[in-house]
């Protein structure tokens, strides 16, 4: 038996069903492994924290122009991780202490999580921000987004939901982590943080794909015509 959720995910999995959810792992490797990726290699050339948040800082954006050109306008995502980086930047050059500079990651995460509950708030989910990025060049997934979100209430209350599920994600990882740098050594902490942030990324992405799916399962499920039942003189 079908519950009101159901029947909500279903109206709403009706909407750009065509966008593959792989694309939302390859966005936030882009996103995020760039600049994160680019910050970890110069610390690994014998760069200081604030040198390496410079060069993540500018990797970050080097994307966001990158997408503009591509897509023609400024992606709301990309702004949101050059925003991020750029403020790990800024507080760094306020001060150098190790611990204040690995409190800033985990600040900035919390801080995260408030930019995606604040954006529910405002009724401009990043998560619909990052449904059009991965939409790209499909003007059928495209006008399917934009037909969904201006007439069905249902499917924007989706992006309304997985916003909360990733700001509070966010908040709780952010939270978590500033715990596990008071208590723990600097090194352990170092550790003890990633960790966190990575498990948190892998539970909300991973709740994040089901919901969708299941979504898009209960909208066919819908659509599919029920057989017939069969008159009760043929029944055996």
């Amino acid at each position: 038996m079908k519950t009101p959720l159901d029947e909500q995910m279903a109206q709403a999995g009706q909407f750009a069903p065509s966008i593959r959810m792989s694309g939302l792992l390859r966005m936030l490797a882009l996103d995020i492994a760039i600049p994160v990726g680019g910050y970890y290699l110069a610390r690994v050339f014998g760069a200081g924290m604030t040198a390496a948040l410079l060069i993540s800082t500018v990797l970050a954006g080097i994307r966001l122009c990158w997408l503009i050109w591509r897509q023609g306008r400024a992606d709301a995502f990309a702004i949101f991780m050059l925003f991020l980086f750029g403020g790990g930047l800024t507080l760094s050059l306020i001060t150098g202490d190790p611990r204040f500079l690995l409190l800033k990651g985990a600040a900035l995460t919390v801080l995260s999580g408030l930019v995606f509950l604040g954006s529910v708030a405002v009724r401009r989910p990043l998560t619909f921000s990052v449904a059009q990025r991965l939409a790209g060049s499909d003007e059928t997934s495209a006008a399917g987004l934009k037909q969904g979100w201006a007439t069905s209430a249902p499917f924007r209350m989706g992006f309304y939901l997985m916003g909360i599920v990733w700001g509070v994600g966010l908040i709780l990882s952010g939270t978590v982590q500033i715990a596990l740098i008071y208590t723990l050594t600097l090194d352990q902490s170092v550790g003890a943080t990633n960790i966190v942030a990575l498990a948190v990324f892998a539970v909300c992405i991973g709740w994040n794909v089901w919901f969708v799916e299941r979504s898009r399962s209960l909208s066919r499920d819908a659509s599919d015509p029920q057989p017939e039942a069969a008159p009760a003189s043929a029944r055996p």
